[in-house]
């Protein structure tokens, strides 16, 4: 999120003479906790010099903090929750939400001929419920996935797996961004490689990272995921990021940049948050000004744009054995 925020500013800054105004970023860090998190946020409404707010990461803290900018009239743009629950006069998106993501993938499954999953999801993150909500809402016309919460008391994936591993066509792993809940779905991608016939895995976006490609030797071959974004040599920023950072960059890098060049653009003279917020609105950039598509937003602050589908595959390279592909575009 700071290399795509970073980049946007230094573009930006460079480009003005010594007579104008900079854009100035101040760091902060909510650790993804909602309580933390609305405490920050109220320390930023504080702030007048504030004029909008970039976040937060996690649907969690970003529905903690949303409450403290509607009331003060602050406009944030999150490049990175995706949940169904975030709404406000203030918010705003780079990313598909998870109605989108979940339901997309969910046609996927459903053209693939999976027949019957299961879905292991996070009862505790508003993220996790809100795709796998999707999911359920998408897989239509066929028999009702069976949900599995990873938080359960002494979760076992390998004594799961062997259980259902003659029941069902495919597993979707839908975990929360806390490393903990990440390692038991790679513990899940290990057992289901083990079984005598290995299921096709299908997740979210909270997968969709180097340490995935980097984890279980491999065992998360074929893994389809539900993205915001993919790195395309035909974008312009692709190689701008390459140079800037030596070599590809994440998801949340180029989302996080969408949303700097959007309050860029949103900037005035003399601009205010209301100001600020009503330009939003109005957000009308191409792909060239973006990390690659264009980006409008809804009424719904939600970005007027599709989720893809990506698939890890073998590829050796100097960080990892795997790689993702695109598989299926807008």
């Amino acid at each position: 999120m700071l290399r795509g925020v970073a980049q946007a500013q230094t573009q930006y800054n460079e480009q003005q003479n010594n007579n104008s105004r900079l854009l100035e970023i101040i760091i902060v860090n909510d650790s993804n906790d909602k309580n933390y998190a609305q405490q920050v946020a109220q320390k930023i409404v504080s702030n007048t010099d504030i004029l909008g707010v970039i976040g937060h990461n996690s649907s969690d803290a970003t529905a903690a903090g949303l409450e403290e900018y509607e009331a003060a009239g602050i406009p944030m743009i999150s490049p990175t929750s995706t949940s169904t629950s975030l709404s406000g006069n203030v918010f705003f998106r780079t990313v598909p939400p998870d109605e989108e993501s979940g339901q997309f993938l969910a046609r996927y499954a459903i053209k693939e001929d999976m027949g019957k999953v299961v879905i292991f999801y996070t009862s505790t993150s508003d993220y996790s419920k809100s795709i796998k909500q999707a999911f359920v809402d998408g897989f239509t016309g066929v028999d009702s996935p069976t949900v599995l919460d990873m938080n359960m008391p002494n979760f076992n994936a390998k004594e799961i797996l062997d259980t259902l591993q003659n029941e069902v066509d495919a597993f979707v792993l839908f975990p929360n961004a806390d490393d903990k809940i990440i390692d038991l779905s790679l513990q899940i991608a290990d057992a289901n490689a083990n079984l005598s016939k290995p299921k096709q895995l299908l997740g979210g976006d909270a997968l969709y990272n180097f340490k995935t490609l980097q984890s279980n030797q491999g065992r998360v071959a074929g893994l389809v995921l539900a993205v915001p974004w993919f790195t395309k040599q035909t974008y312009l920023y692709t190689n701008l990021a390459r140079e800037r950072w030596g070599g590809r960059v994440s998801w949340r890098t180029a989302t996080s940049y969408d949303a700097t060049k959007a309050f860029i653009k949103a900037l005035s003279g003399n601009a205010t948050r209301n100001s600020v917020l009503s330009n939003l609105e109005r957000t009308n950039l191409s792909g060239l000004e973006t990390s690659g598509e264009p980006l409008q937003f809804l009424k719904s602050g939600d970005r007027n744009t599709a989720p893809l589908l990506v698939r890890v595959i073998p590829k050796s390279s100097n960080f990892s054995e795997y790689d993702f592909e695109i598989i299926e575009d807008k």
